[in-house]
């Protein structure tokens, strides 16, 4: 049960942990810090080595703090039960100390996962049919009414489903793309929660950095990944193929791809790492979160993200190209 939500804002402190990979993600962290004064918010992704840096993250936080308060995970899901121990040991040390542990998200879960979670958060879901984002829930679950966090509710809304309203609003997720392939990603993006957080979600530094630095490079990888991609028939799906540069939003790529390849079921993005994006042909009923859990990965039915373990190819560099994609494919969609 989630502590009186006003002895929180007065009273307690605020660890947000939340996906960086994305608006939906960075602003469930600027809503909490809009919403509670004493918020501090860590910024992680996937992967069992993330998890167990953010194990270690609650741990010295709840122990070092002089005050009690809330963890508050959001926009993250649990895909292998490997990572279930380390925060359960880091759930277990909060609540020694009188802390809160509260997982909010709206990705596919796997059941057993899920219920070991459960046993030790207060884990608040979405279903897949609701079409919330992580950001909608944090205010739904803090009745959070302030009009900076509705905005941004409704703007991470728009980019996590792409729909008409995402024209109303700036370029960020795309910024925030680029801004990950960079060597200062952390700082950059913890600068995006902190102007969100007071209700600013653009300024004229983005703006130039988006016209100067970011669109001359976004056209010509766009070019080259419409030049580059392979279309295969794997087991009764018409699958394209493609490598996606990681400055490039997936999702803007994507639809271009189904806009010029209509008979298209699915489209593989994938990076030289191993790091996979899934995504289906639009009103496909296709589950790209069934297909990502069989390549270590999770996400939702319309989108998803995998990964191939790059040394199992036993190659020089040990990257990953479209040969060894389509090799994975063709074991998984069946």
């Amino acid at each position: 049960m989630i502590d009186d939500i006003e002895i929180l804002k007065k009273k307690k402190r605020i660890l947000s942990i939340t996906h960086q990979q994305d608006v939906d993600g960075l602003f469930c962290g600027s809503i909490l810090k809009n919403t509670f004064s004493d918020t501090f918010v860590y910024l992680t992704n996937y992967g069992y080595n993330n998890t167990l840096k953010m194990s270690k993250r609650i741990e010295d936080n709840v122990s070092r703090s002089k005050k009690k308060g809330a963890i508050v995970v959001s926009d993250l899901s649990v895909n292998k039960l490997d990572e279930v121990k380390p925060l359960e040991s880091a759930a277990l040390k909060a609540k020694e100390y009188g802390w809160e542990f509260i997982w909010i998200d709206h990705h596919y879960w796997n059941e057993i996962i899920k219920e070991r979670i459960k046993s030790f958060t207060t884990l608040i879901l979405s279903k897949d049919e609701e079409k919330k984002c992580a950001s909608e829930l944090i205010v739904e679950t803090f009745k959070i009414k302030r009009t900076a966090c509705q905005r941004m509710a409704r703007f991470a809304h728009a980019a996590d489903f792409r729909t008409n309203e995402l024209s109303k609003f700036p370029p960020l997720p795309e910024l925030i793309r680029y801004f990950l392939s960079l060597p200062d990603a952390y700082k950059r993006l913890q600068t995006i929660v902190n102007r969100a957080s007071k209700g600013i979600f653009w300024n004229e530094d983005l703006q130039q950095i988006y016209e100067v630095d970011y669109l001359p490079r976004k056209e010509s990888l766009m070019q080259k990944a419409l030049d580059s991609y392979v279309i295969q028939n794997i087991n009764h799906y018409k699958v394209l193929i493609v490598d996606s540069p990681q400055i490039l939003s997936k999702s803007i790529l994507a639809e271009k791809i189904f806009e010029l390849q209509k008979d298209i079921d699915l489209i593989i993005l994938f990076a030289s790492d191993g790091k996979l994006s899934i995504r289906r042909k639009p009103g496909s009923d296709l589950k790209c979160n069934v297909i990502a859990e069989k390549l270590n990965g999770g996400g939702h039915s319309y989108a998803a993200a995998g990964m191939i373990d790059s040394k199992i190819y036993d190659k020089e560099g040990n990257k990953v190209n479209k040969e060894d994609v389509i090799k994975e494919l063709y074991r998984v969609l069946i």
